[in-house]
């Protein structure tokens, strides 16, 4: 039994060090998406591009097939990232549409 527990703590240290790895990585996404709503903004380019959502969406079902992870919960989670990529973006542009308005640079 003691070993049991030794071995759940364990087990829960691993979660916790993915979990924030996760978030980490979370983190160097989002900072990637800022610079590409840098790109687009310079460039006047809509936020959204449905083609590429779509080919990174059948490589995470492809992914999760491979790894036996459920699809439904994969497909949610790739949501949560775009949408916020895409709320980052949106103020990126937003802030600087509104510097020009107001006479920034």
């Amino acid at each position: 039994m003691n070993t049991e527990l030794e071995d759940m703590k364990a087990l829960r240290s691993e979660v916790a060090r993915l979990t924030l790895e996760i978030i980490r990585l979370s983190g160097e996404r989002l900072a990637i998406a800022r610079k590409i709503g840098e790109i687009k903004a310079k460039m006047n380019m809509p936020v959204e591009d449905p083609s590429i959502e779509s080919d990174l969406r059948a490589k995470v079902i492809d992914l999760s097939r491979k790894y036996g992870l459920d699809i439904n919960f994969a497909l949610k989670l790739l949501d949560l990232l775009i949408n916020e990529s895409k709320r980052v973006q949106r103020d990126l542009i937003e802030s600087r549409l509104n510097k020009m308005r107001h006479g920034g640079s």
